[in-house]
């Protein structure tokens, strides 16, 4: 279809295209919230860890899911690889949060394997929009790549010392949340910029 034979029905769609893309800032703020309160205070103690993590992947996969329910958006086909990894972040944030005798390796292997599962889900989501040339494809391919490198790193090396864990999720929230807020402005830019244009 070409772009000056909008329907109706592409209008609706864009339009809440554009709406849900907004949770994007919201993913980004608690990313960044997250990521400084575990900045602030690594030494907290495991409870501690244990809840602003869980926390934060479950927002995460809450929005995740939100932003693509399968069949809401046209660029995404039946089953949107996002809305999977939405899924696998909601299951692993309740996992993490409502397991209140979990260990730290245990802890650690948890969020590791979030990461990969999740991390592979958003590369697929990310080539597949690229694909269909859909909106911030490649902002959601860095941060699937954020996701798996993180995943990577903490399988890799499991330790049982929760300050250094926190440190490199904090590390990873501040970057993934600067990495979701650039991709929201840049997108925002864009669709105005075609917008005018």
């Amino acid at each position: 279809m070409a772009d000056d034979a909008v329907t109706p029905l592409s209008r609706r769609t864009a339009g809440t295209a554009r709406r849900l893309w907004r949770l994007v800032y919201v993913r980004a703020v608690a990313y960044l919230v997250a990521g400084a309160v575990l900045l602030v205070n690594p030494d907290e103690g495991l409870s501690w860890l244990r809840w602003v993590i869980g926390l934060a992947i479950l927002a995460q996969g809450a929005l995740l899911a939100i932003e693509n329910v399968p069949g809401q958006r046209a660029d995404q086909g039946d089953l949107s690889w996002r809305f999977v990894a939405g899924l696998l972040s909601v299951a692993a944030g309740l996992l993490v949060v409502l397991w209140p005798s979990m260990t730290a390796p245990l802890l650690f292997l948890v969020v590791g394997v979030w990461a990969c599962a999740a991390g592979v889900a958003g590369v697929v989501a990310g080539l597949r929009g690229r694909a269909v040339r859909a909106k911030a494809w490649d902002w959601q391919l860095v941060n699937a790549v954020l996701w798996i490198m993180l995943g990577i790193v903490i399988l890799a090396r499991p330790t049982d010392d929760a300050p250094t864990i926190a440190l490199l999720l904090s590390t990873y929230l501040l970057l993934a949340g600067a990495v979701l807020l650039v991709a929201g402005l840049s997108t925002g830019t864009r669709q105005k910029d075609r917008e005018t244009a």
